[in-house]
């Protein structure tokens, strides 16, 4: 577990180079903003798209980490392009096949590392907390560094030399054997589609991230609109990140006492009230306090979700329904809460948003309430797997 926690926090500091500075890194290419926001919808689109190709791929070797592995040397390298170009075709190439194997590395770590831990009975938040710890350190040291330099172009260097220990700490694991039988792309196809349970859970997991995706694109709006000092969203944004710590570690406390599905009703709830006071309290310390909210329920849905996501799943498909959850969820979420927020703002202003993510967040747990009556009342096993979910620890 010790080389498992290293790995997630070698992981994400690698991430936290680049990732709060993509927008800024095209800038500063010479991009104009819609260039930028080309390059950022082409990385979404290929994530949503490569995550579920690369699962399905993943769940066809009986060696699970030979595609993640992969990933693991591919994205860094190509990364490296980032530093050496700077036109727009090349750029371009570059976008899609970084994100193609990035994307898809969180999903594919989160399904070994999930499995590593129900084995050895341990939650897997207590992994997932040292990859909070070490991206907020990184984000909050890099901007630094590179305010320093002068300039972003760096970034995806160091993203490659902090990439170096990741596979290495991969390489350290036991060749695993996947299940007996490999199911087709058609069976993986049609196991995900068959397994309703699974698609609603997807769904409303769906309308939460896109009201957070939502409330991490516009809250700087909302600021300006508000007419609080801007200086303090950077604020906001590092008290949100720095609770994530503690609170993923609260809840692998929690979720043995309480259940995987009362842990992701009470996220639904914590966002729901930071939502809320967003929107009722013109008051920029009111606001700020309620970050604390943002970042508590982030830790308790992030961890949470992986490991329900791995009780709807059969030994042949673990990779396959990671991968689509991350793919819907933290892909989809975007494309679709972008484009609406921006209408929703444009046309009735961000503060209106912040009440229309106030219901979305609520109906989430509303329906996440339905999902657990409707769990403890139907003990039937899942589609695909055979498994009773209801004799799952924790759901």
């Amino acid at each position: 577990m010790r080389k498992l926690a290293a790995y997630y926090f070698f992981y994400y500091l690698a991430s936290s180079m680049y990732g709060p500075y993509l927008s800024l890194y095209f800038t500063d290419k010479g991009f104009s903003s819609a260039e930028t926001g080309l390059f950022l919808s082409l990385w979404a689109l290929v994530a949503v798209v490569s995550q579920p190709i690369m699962g399905m791929w993943n769940d066809r070797h009986q060696d699970p980490l030979r595609v993640l592995k992969i990933c693991t040397v591919a994205a860094p390298v190509i990364g490296i392009g980032f530093y050496f170009f700077g036109g727009y075709a090349a750029l371009l190439v570059i976008v899609v096949l970084f994100s193609w194997f990035q994307s898809s590395t969180g999903a594919l770590s989160d399904t070994i590392a999930v499995g590593i831990a129900n084995r050895e009975g341990q939650p897997f938040s207590k992994i997932r907390l040292w990859g909070a710890l070490s991206y907020s350190i990184g984000a909050f040291a890099s901007g630094f560094l590179y305010e320093k330099a002068g300039g972003y172009n760096t970034s995806f260097l160091y993203f490659f030399a902090l990439s170096i220990p990741v596979f290495l700490l991969l390489t350290g694991y036991p060749k695993s054997r996947g299940a007996v039988h490999r199911a087709s792309i058609i069976e993986q196809i049609g196991q995900v589609y068959r397994n309703r349970p699974f698609l609603l859970f997807v769904g409303v997991s769906l309308m939460l991230m896109t009201a957070t995706s939502m409330n991490a694109t516009f809250l700087p709006m909302y600021f300006k609109e508000t007419g609080f000092d801007m200086k303090l969203v950077g604020t906001a944004s590092a008290i949100n990140a720095l609770v994530e710590v503690p609170m993923f570690w609260l809840s692998a406390k929690l979720v043995s006492r309480i259940g995987r599905f009362p842990m992701l009703i009470l996220a639904c709830l914590c966002f729901a009230l930071n939502f809320i006071l967003v929107y009722t309290f013109d008051n920029v310390h009111v606001v700020l306090a309620a970050q604390l909210l943002s970042g508590t329920a982030f830790a308790f849905f992030a961890g949470i979700s992986v490991e329900a996501v791995e009780d709807y799943a059969g030994d042949t498909t673990k990779a396959t329904y990671q991968t689509v959850y991350a793919a819907v969820n933290y892909g989809m979420a975007g494309i679709i809460g972008n484009a609406a927020g921006g209408l929703v703002v444009d046309q009735w202003g961000a503060r209106i948003l912040y009440l229309i993510l106030f219901g979305l967040s609520s109906a989430a747990a509303v329906l996440f309430v339905t999902v657990t009556l409707s769990k403890n009342k139907k003990k039937s096993p899942s589609p695909d797997t055979g498994r009773a979910m209801s004799g799952h620890a924790g759901i």
